[in-house]
């Protein structure tokens, strides 16, 4: 078999194994471009669950830690509203003018998905993915849902309340296949070993 032969026979070949680099490495930048928007969306998901925590804790000076008590009170519930009515000197306190009579409060009441979800915080919201209040508690593209926890821990001889929502990457990403990301690793915002309402993607 001469040289020429085997270079024609070796076209194909290569022809071939072209193919399957092409096609691999496409599929692995469609996975990281899929896999890039599920977690922002999840990341999303959890700020919409960080939110009706703290307006939780504001009606009842505690997180919730199941997700029946926590929608419950979001579509159901209601938050006041305190609006104060006359001007304060600047050389008194706000409790020293109520005492004088100089202003007054009038507290209304607003149901609670309007006022945790009010006009600053949707518009600050990443509004490529829609706010289904009956669905906040599932990771989406999937049946499962996130993991809940809410208690307290002493810090400083004084106990703080505390709650964290989280999930498996593995779960974001289900129905993926793709490399380069560690699918054991969580998401998660708040925490059950310290005081923070921040979420571990980098706030």
């Amino acid at each position: 078999m001469n040289i020429k032969r085997i270079v024609i026979l070796l076209i194909p070949i290569n022809i071939i194994l072209a193919y399957y680099v092409f096609n691999s490495i496409k599929s692995e930048m469609d996975f990281q471009k899929i896999a890039k928007e599920r977690i922002d969306e999840n990341i999303q998901k959890l700020k919409d669950l960080r939110q009706i925590q703290i307006g939780f804790k504001k009606a009842y000076n505690r997180y919730a830690n199941n997700f029946d008590e926590l929608l419950t009170f979001l579509n159901n519930d209601s938050l006041p509203i305190i609006k104060s009515i006359g001007e304060r000197p600047d050389t008194l306190s706000d409790q020293e003018a109520l005492k004088l009579g100089i202003i007054s409060r009038d507290t209304s009441y607003v149901l609670a998905k309007q006022s945790i979800f009010d006009k600053n915080y949707q518009k600050n919201r990443d509004n490529r993915f829609q706010l289904i209040m009956s669905e906040l508690h599932l990771i989406p593209n999937t049946d499962y849902e996130y993991n809940i926890n809410a208690g307290s821990i002493e810090k400083g001889k004084v106990l703080v309340q505390v709650f964290e929502i989280s999930t498996e990457y593995e779960k974001i990403l289900s129905g993926l296949t793709g490399k380069n990301i560690d699918k054991n690793k969580v998401l998660k915002v708040g925490s059950m070993s310290e005081v923070s309402l921040n979420g571990n993607w980098g706030e």
